[in-house]
């Protein structure tokens, strides 16, 4: 994986430096100078919760739930985990918004009984507001928003893991890290090489986490001066802070039927976040089922109304009418959707009828 890096020069040698995306201490390799970089970003790491050996002892129940058959040809490769990064930024939002707020007056008059849709003999007095809007006054609101806004720091689609971002309408189901709010037991990540597990680089720039922070609470902003006409806004963006929070993800495959198989842990709760799992084949035997019973009830009676002599029927005005080209038309629609359960089934066949979960 492609490394992030700014260009810097060491103080006391002017050697070039190649610094990575969060790193807060570098030894030169010129002169081996230890260098403390005073305005980097702090880096944080959430330890796994899940040990190893708990990671195999979880994929192997999975697989005996949903295939229990395939437990004595299983064998699961060992777990590996990764520290996928993501960027927790904090920013506050100021400033105004001008605009025209509609002024309305409300009033009540009186409805008739016709019009409430009663009708008694009783008098009743009933009565509707109505709204009219009269003129429109200049208005100001002030802007004060602060929050924080997690951005993923590398790409987790290729681990079918959805991304966060500003543009992110929900938060990644099973992960403890939300869109805004980091799960408790954060620790300081001084030295990778201390932890077991690989950690992986981010991509994204600091720079354009802040981007996207800036976007998200512009975004909310906005809806302060929401309901006005003509308006008008000026916000401004500041007071940054970041931090780059390593988030723990077990990676696992096993292999059985001749298939390789990949599943992956959330290191905190220890949930399956994304698997596929060999099925055993419920999902055939289920559709063969149902297109068998679909002819079983139809052929019977189509056989009896051909033989009894049933064929011709007389209408309520008295013609005599033929039943086959409703015959015909149940066991076209028949043959139909039997034609589509026999593809369902070939795509069940295609795929291994695996058992998905995400």
């Amino acid at each position: 994986m492609n490394k992030v890096s700014v260009a810097l020069t060491c103080p006391s040698c002017a050697g070039p430096l190649s610094i990575r995306e969060g790193d807060t201490h570098t030894v030169c390799p010129n002169c081996s100078s230890s260098l403390l970089l005073p305005n980097a970003v702090r880096r944080y790491v959430l330890p796994s919760r899940i040990e190893s050996v708990n990671i195999l002892r979880l994929v192997r129940s999975e697989l005996k739930k949903v295939n229990p058959d395939s437990i004595e040809k299983t064998r699961v490769s060992k777990p590996v985990l990764y520290y996928v990064p993501f960027w927790h930024c904090s920013a506050q939002a100021n400033g105004y918004v001008l605009g025209v707020e509609p002024v309305y007056h409300e009033s009540e008059v009186s409805r008739s009984d016709a019009e409430g849709g009663y009708s008694s003999n009783f008098s009743v007095s009933l009565t509707r507001k109505v709204k009219t809007r009269t003129g429109s006054s200049a208005v100001e609101r002030e802007i004060q928003l602060s929050g924080s806004l997690n951005i993923s720091a590398a790409d987790l689609e290729p681990l079918g893991i959805p991304t966060l971002s500003a543009d992110s309408q929900l938060s990644i189901q099973g992960l403890d890290i939300q869109r805004n709010v980091l799960p408790d037991g954060l620790e300081v990540l001084e030295d990778e090489s201390s932890r077991d597990g690989v950690f992986v680089d981010p991509l994204v720039t600091v720079a354009d986490a802040h981007d996207q922070t800036a976007s998200y609470f512009s975004r909310l902003a906005s809806g302060v001066g929401f309901g006005l006409d003509e308006r008008w806004e000026f916000i401004v963006i500041s007071g940054y802070r970041d931090a780059l929070v390593f988030y723990p993800l077990w990676i696992t495959d096993f292999r059985t039927g001749g298939r390789s198989y990949q599943v992956i842990i959330d290191g905190r709760s220890g949930n399956i976040l994304r698997g596929r799992f060999p099925s055993s084949g419920k999902d055939k035997k289920i559709i063969t089922i149902a297109a068998a019973l679909l002819w079983a009830g139809i052929i019977p009676f189509s056989l009896d109304i051909l033989f009894s002599g049933k064929l011709n029927y007389r209408t309520p005005s008295g013609n005599q009418s033929s039943c086959v080209p409703i015959i015909l038309l149940i066991l076209a629609a028949l043959a139909y959707g039997t034609r589509h359960l026999l593809k369902i089934l070939s795509e069940v066949v295609g795929r291994g009828n695996d058992h998905v979960i995400y």
